[in-house]
């Protein structure tokens, strides 16, 4: 069974760990990976990312050429050079990509049948060194591959390839386009020169009893839909008191997960649904849609939560 998690991964971790590691029932830890020699390449250029029995002998014969190598570092490759700008430390790419077994060529998770699209930020804290040395030299609409070992549950090794095409970066980081018309029934929202949100107050009277969203600005990129890949920021306060609890903004890195998965709390994943990317929303979130009515079981349990998030990135499933 396939499913998609968060990553508890240490800063040495690859790109490649964390990506997997979103994507396996249980987060893999990073063994070792090697590069793509010259001999097969030719075979990725062109490489159509369907086309399962060539990927899968492809993985095969690196896995062959990898254990021979022995590789101590994670290493990626560009292999077929895209036309677009290229990748900066900090930006926030989007992805389309494919998982092997390189051992069997059964394909783990592919965009190209269903799966849903990833990404990641581009700093050496959240990738490593060595990948991040390619990605800041690598262009939009590049395509990579890294193959490489992780190792399961079960405490067994696995060889695996990762085939990406890299789509966009996401930009601007802030959501973009014409007021909206909120109730004035919640705190009032203000923002910084950055885009940075704060609320006027806590929550006044009873809260809601089921999750409410208010449109604070309205966007015009595509609309949201289940199973996008989708990017955002977010600042989230306690409705009884006002207080600050989290805030991409603040860590610096935006928020992205997948639509509807189950990653996050219920509020979030029924309600950020048909909005145009750069919008913002409020959405006020009563404990049974958030963390639960226990105290004791989350320290944000009990509690009404506001979260102001803006809506950066959809990154839709394949038609």
């Amino acid at each position: 069974e396939m499913t998609l998690l968060g990553i508890a991964l240490t800063v040495a971790v690859t790109f490649l760990a964390g990506a997997l590691a979103r994507r396996l029932l249980q987060p893999l830890s990073y063994v070792t990976a090697t590069l793509l020699r010259d001999d097969v390449d030719d075979l990725i250029h062109e490489l159509p990312v369907d086309r399962v029995d060539e990927i899968g002998a492809l993985s095969r014969a690196l896995t062959q050429r990898a254990e021979a190598q022995k590789a101590s570092e994670a290493k990626a490759q560009v292999v077929v050079p895209g036309d677009g700008a290229t990748i900066a430390d900090g930006d926030t790419v989007i992805w389309r990509d494919l998982y092997v077994d390189a051992s069997s060529g059964e394909v783990l998770q592919s965009w190209w049948q269903g799966a849903p699209a990833g990404g990641v930020q581009v700093t050496v804290d959240t990738i490593g060194q060595a990948a991040f040395d390619v990605l800041t030299t690598t262009t939009v609409g590049s395509r990579f591959v890294m193959a490489g070992w992780q190792q399961d549950s079960s405490g067994q090794a696995r060889s695996l390839l990762q085939v990406a095409d890299v789509d966009r970066v996401v930009s601007p980081l802030r959501a973009e386009g014409t007021a909206g018309s909120p109730s004035g029934t919640y705190p009032e929202v203000s923002l910084d020169g950055n885009g940075v949100p704060s609320i006027s107050g806590p929550g006044e009277g009873e809260p809601p009893a089921k999750t409410v969203r208010e449109l604070l600005i309205q966007g015009t990129g595509d609309t949201t839909r289940a199973g996008d890949y989708l990017t955002m920021q977010y600042s989230g306060w306690k409705w009884s008191d006002g207080s600050a609890f989290d805030s991409s903004w603040e860590r610096g890195a935006p928020f992205s997960f997948v639509q509807g998965g189950g990653q996050v709390i219920q509020g979030w994943d029924e309600n950020l649904l048909d909005l145009k990317v750069g919008s913002q929303v409020m959405l006020v979130i009563p404990a049974a849609e958030a963390y639960g009515e226990d105290a004791e079981a989350h320290e944000l349990g009990g509690e009404t939560l506001i979260f102001v998030v803006d809506v950066l990135d959809a990154a839709h499933t394949a038609d």
